[in-house]
């Protein structure tokens, strides 16, 4: 994912606030890039005792570390070196709050994630990032069409508030299945899941604030952070805020008010028809996939997202019945189960069960034989659709099945 509209100005705190640079600022319409001063105010030792309790998801910000802290006001004073800017993404998030935060209930991912679209996209439908990436929650058009949404001429679901977050949370709520943590799913969000868990595997660290992450990366939670702080506890930072920043965050919004030349908000009669379709809509139709999309939504990298998975290649194919074994050789080195692995290995695997509601077939492995130790050895592992992350292969799938075949494997 890609920021459009970051408000980002420095590379990290300033010494003092009359010794600040002169920096670019991207302008929030597109416009050009005009020179502005960003005055940052001093931040010296004893950070941590200024900063309030600070939760993403209900998980804590551990802001008793300084390094965190530190980066958590970077965030904070960054976003509010542009007065103009900052009101216009609050009067957008006030109108498009109300349709974003029934869906995100309806999927059960926490409200926290409505500021996560004012980091990618400044709340922009029409945003479009250098590498392709479109809408308010800025999908490429792989990963927007393995998720469900149309991308064709003229019709850009990515450019819908309703259809692309409910798109967001079924990808949200998939990262977090896979990485038992908001935060980390947010992470993930921006820098794909296989590269998190490449440097979760590689640190042997499992916490967000923790890792060594790429620049954005690194940053990104904590921006969200900013606005969800700077949006819904202002008071509490009026220590680093400016005063002008800080009458911009408490002036009431007027929704009657004509926008900036640029800035254009939704007609009362459309909000009001997107705001009812999101709240009144059912469990049904906001967790399920409409008729002409696949019941099982692939998503991007699944076959990459298993810590300890592994590939095996069909060797020999027993019957399509219950308790029937079919013999695997591993494609590749790699860990199963907690050991070591290596290509040519033999997996023996069991015809555990077959579903004929989902028309899945369910292997699973419960036999390893190594062919350089020569010896066989007990452990558990499931057969997984690869596009999607599940267990079970179609069985219109195992019905041609012939040696070749290669499956995906996770530990149970």
């Amino acid at each position: 994912m890609h920021i459009i509209a970051s408000l980002s100005l420095t590379a990290g705190l300033v010494v003092a606030a009359a010794s600040a640079p002169t920096y670019l600022l991207p302008a929030l319409a597109d416009g050009p890039l005009i020179p502005k001063i960003a005055p940052i105010p001093t931040v010296g030792p004893g950070l941590t005792r200024l900063l309030p309790p600070v939760y993403f998801c209900g998980e804590s910000v551990p802001l008793h570390e300084e390094a965190v802290a530190r980066r958590l006001v970077t965030a904070l004073v960054r976003n509010t070196t542009e007065n103009q800017a900052l009101y216009l993404i609050r009067r957008r998030a006030a109108v498009f709050f109300p349709i974003i935060e029934p869906i995100l209930a309806r999927h059960h991912i926490p409200l926290d994630f409505k500021y996560l679209p004012l980091v990618e996209s400044a709340l922009k439908g029409m945003a479009v990032s250098p590498k392709g990436a479109v809408g308010y929650w800025q999908f490429m058009p792989a990963t927007a069409r393995e998720l469900g949404l149309s991308i064709k001429p003229g019709n850009d679901e990515r450019k819908n508030l309703i259809k692309s977050t409910n798109a967001a949370c079924r990808y949200l709520r998939w990262l977090h299945t896979q990485l038992g943590s908001w935060t980390l799913a947010a992470a993930a969000y921006n820098n794909g899941i296989g590269a998190l868990l490449s440097n979760i595997r590689r640190q042997q660290q499992h916490d967000y604030y923790y890792l060594r992450l790429n620049a954005e990366t690194g940053k990104y939670l904590y921006r969200i952070l900013a606005f969800k702080e700077l949006f819904s506890n202002s008071g509490a930072y009026q220590h680093l805020i400016p005063e002008q920043m800080m009458a911009y965050l408490s002036e009431p919004l007027n929704p009657d008010a004509e926008p900036d030349e640029g800035e254009v908000l939704l007609p009362e009669v459309v909000l009001n028809e997107a705001t009812q379709v999101a709240v009144s809509a059912t469990a049904g139709e906001v967790l399920h996939p409409t008729p002409d999309q696949p019941e099982d939504i692939p998503l991007p990298n699944a076959a990459d997202v298993f810590r300890e998975g592994i590939k095996a290649r069909l060797w020999e194919a027993g019957d399509v019945q219950r308790g029937k074994i079919w013999v695997f050789h591993l494609t590749r080195n790699g860990m199963a189960d907690g050991r070591a692995v290596e290509e040519g290995d033999i997996l023996y695997a069991v015809v555990e069960d077959i579903d004929p509601k989902t028309g899945k077939v369910y292997l699973r492995a419960d036999k390893l034989y190594s062919t350089s130790e020569k010896y066989t050895y007990n452990l558990s592992l499931s057969a997984i659709d690869a596009s999607t992350g599940r267990i079970g292969i179609k069985l219109p799938d195992v019905n041609q099945v012939k040696e070749g075949w290669i499956l995906t494997w996770k530990t149970l």
